[in-house]
């Protein structure tokens, strides 16, 4: 149990250092180093919440193994991502126009953007994916405070 409770905190580092990194930048050559090393940054971070999560899903775990801050890091790094990540690569009426011209209508927008995707930003999806149902088999076995369940109703219902 301690070596466990170790390793989650270890992992609680690691989701931490990628769970405010935004990956929406600019398509300039001298970017695109810079937004792969982010992407470096937050496709790790999700690997560790991955981590995190199966071993608290994991059969028979004692409940030292039930961290609170980790779960709240997870679920951090997931509704960040979501927000900052997927939901503006997805569906451009998410995004931000850097330059201010934020005028155009919805339909404007989507009729804008390209379909194509990325292959790290489909691997971080699949990732997400992977974590928000984990987190709903989580809530099946361990009690949450107000505060996380909150948190995680406020993932679902986004």
């Amino acid at each position: 149990t301690d070596k466990t409770v170790k390793v989650l905190n270890i992992l609680e580092k690691n989701i931490q250092d990628g769970s405010k990194l935004s990956t929406l930048l600019n398509h300039v050559n001298e970017e695109r180093l810079w937004r792969d090393l982010i992407m470096e940054r937050v496709t790790k971070s999700a690997d560790a919440c991955l981590t995190a999560i199966n071993i608290m899903t994991s059969p028979n775990m004692p409940k030292a193994v039930y961290i609170e801050d980790v779960i709240e890091r997870v679920i951090q790094y997931t509704k960040f991502h979501l927000q900052n990540t997927l939901y503006p690569q997805y569906d451009p009426v998410y995004r931000v126009d850097p330059h201010g011209g934020g005028l155009l209508s919805s339909k404007a927008k989507r009729a804008k953007c390209s379909t194509h995707k990325q292959r790290v930003i489909v691997m971080l999806y699949n990732k997400v994916c992977d974590i928000v149902s984990s987190l709903s088999e989580l809530l099946e076995i361990q009690l949450l405070t107000d505060t996380t369940i909150l948190q995680v109703s406020f993932i679902r219902i986004s």
